[in-house]
């Protein structure tokens, strides 16, 4: 089958999901690296409950939905998009951005890292269902009713979800799914949708935080240091 015209492809479909679609002929530069693929699929789509909700895969084609949640309001406050690395199926299908963790409790990237942080301040009853707070959110969000300097949007470097943990988990496991060479040229994909989305999304007075390192190195400008242990501003 002749190759398309776009290895990767991606809509936001709704105000906050992502329905991407990848050219597998496109993304394998060999036989071998598509028959790799192959055989490693079917352990990578069983390694969470939630894949099969999230994936389709057809001869050549891998279609599969993610997360980006970018609010149309505005505001006086300067924009702050905060790049993730790539996003847990279990949040993918629940609609929201880390919408749990494993044990059902509030992630701590709500209460752990943006709220010490000054970055944003969420106000709701931590008590209700993690559904519940979840809609919240992502409400909060979008309408900008939330205590924080910033105008807060949120996406993924990587689209691909995957299991939050385990060997098949974060980019780390997509890389172990697709490989090093095909990760790559997604990055290329991925960083071209990034800035589209940035320059869209920021204004004069804003930034982009990059939290994970595949997302620093690929985003960075070249003058600055390659990633650390380190929230990046860029």
């Amino acid at each position: 089958m002749p190759k398309s015209q776009k290895l990767f492809t991606s809509r936001q479909t709704n105000s906050i999901k992502l329905e991407c679609e990848i050219d597998l002929c496109h993304l394998f530069d060999t036989k071998e690296e598509r028959k790799r693929f192959e055989e490693k699929w079917d352990g990578f789509l069983e390694s969470n409950p939630h894949n099969s909700k999230i994936f389709a895969k057809t001869a050549n084609r891998l279609y599969y939905s993610s997360e980006q949640l970018i609010p149309e309001k505005r505001d006086e406050r300067p924009s702050l998009l905060l790049v993730l690395g790539n996003p847990a199926s279990q949040s993918v299908a629940n609609g929201m951005f880390f919408s749990f963790e494993g044990n059902g409790a509030e992630h701590r990237f709500w209460k752990g890292i943006l709220r010490p942080s000054g970055i944003l301040q969420l106000s709701y009853d931590k008590n209700q269902p993690v559904d519940k707070l979840n809609e919240i959110r992502q409400k909060q969000l979008l309408d900008l009713a939330y205590d924080s300097p910033f105008r807060i949007g949120l996406c993924v470097f990587i689209t691909l979800p995957s299991a939050p943990g385990g060997p098949w988990g974060g980019v780390a496991g997509v890389q172990k799914l697709i490989g090093g060479r095909a990760l790559r040229k997604l990055e290329q994909e991925e960083s071209a949708r990034v800035f589209k989305l940035a320059e869209k999304f920021i204004n004069s007075k804003g930034a982009v935080i990059a939290f994970q390192k595949n997302a620093w190195n690929s985003l960075r400008p070249e003058k600055d240091a390659e990633y650390s242990n380190h929230y990046h501003f860029f």
